[in-house]
């Protein structure tokens, strides 16, 4: 009997290796000294799944430049990384999941004025699934509720990052205007609440063509933010241009 039990339960645990990613570039306008340009590489696979419930892990690496004496305006000048991993629960278009992000922020050959890098829970639910193409005329959601894990005992967990909870939410919408070329918007909203109950909020938001190929797609697009509060890699009010092509 407990044989057959353990099959049944096997019978509902496969292998996926299900991985997507992308790269993306920005290059930003204005004068800001540490914001002349963004380069980014993520990747996410799901490892296995048994019935509707999936192992998650994922990450991702900024590398910012900022502008240097004279012409120079690629100079690698901070770094960005993040390591995650939790479980994810499919339920037809939508899915649901919590996880577990490891964040740190570093500068480059430079003095660091402060250690940043925190460990946060959260709760994500999305309709959107990275592994396949855009559907045109659907407008994708993804929201995040996140914890910022503190403790007397065990300072090193969150340094430098005032946030308990974070709040984010992202839309995403293209429509249709051939089989390959799809003008789209992305818009994002987060904010922070900090130990002292203060916001720390950032809007941003990129406009442009999501062009499709024959197994992925990349965008060319433009955009801003707003509004930049979080208390790092600020660049409120300056205009960028990108390019990000999935993998």
């Amino acid at each position: 009997m407990k044989i057959l039990l353990l099959l049944s339960l096997l019978s509902d645990f496969h292998l996926i290796f299900s991985t997507q990613g992308f790269g993306e570039l920005r290059k930003f306008g204005g004068t800001l000294k540490r914001r002349s340009a963004m380069g980014k590489i993520s990747i996410e696979s799901d490892i296995f799944q048994w019935g509707k419930v999936r192992l998650v892990l994922y990450g991702f690496e900024n590398i910012w430049m900022g502008r240097d004496v004279g012409l120079i305006q690629l100079d690698p000048q901070e770094a960005d990384y993040l390591l995650g991993g939790g479980w994810k629960v499919i339920k037809e278009k939508k899915w649901y999941g919590i996880f577990l992000d490891h964040t740190c922020y570093h500068k480059i050959d430079t003095l660091v004025d402060r250690s940043l890098y925190w460990n946060k829970l959260k709760f994500v639910y999305s309709n959107r699934n990275l592994n396949f193409q855009t559907n045109p005329s659907s407008l994708y959601y993804r929201l995040e509720l996140g914890s910022y894990l503190r403790h007397e005992k065990i300072p090193w967990l969150t340094v430098g990052n005032p946030n308990q909870f974070d709040f984010l939410l992202d839309l995403f919408y293209a429509h249709p205007l051939s089989n390959t070329v799809m003008p789209f918007l992305d818009l994002s909203f987060y904010s922070g609440l900090t130990l002292e109950y203060n916001l720390t909020p950032e809007i941003e938001a990129n406009w442009g063509l999501l062009l499709k190929g024959l197994s992925n797609e990349g965008m060319l697009y433009l955009g801003f933010r707003p509004l930049d509060r979080k208390g790092y890699r600020e660049a409120e009010g300056v205009l960028y241009l990108g390019s990000k092509v999935k993998f």
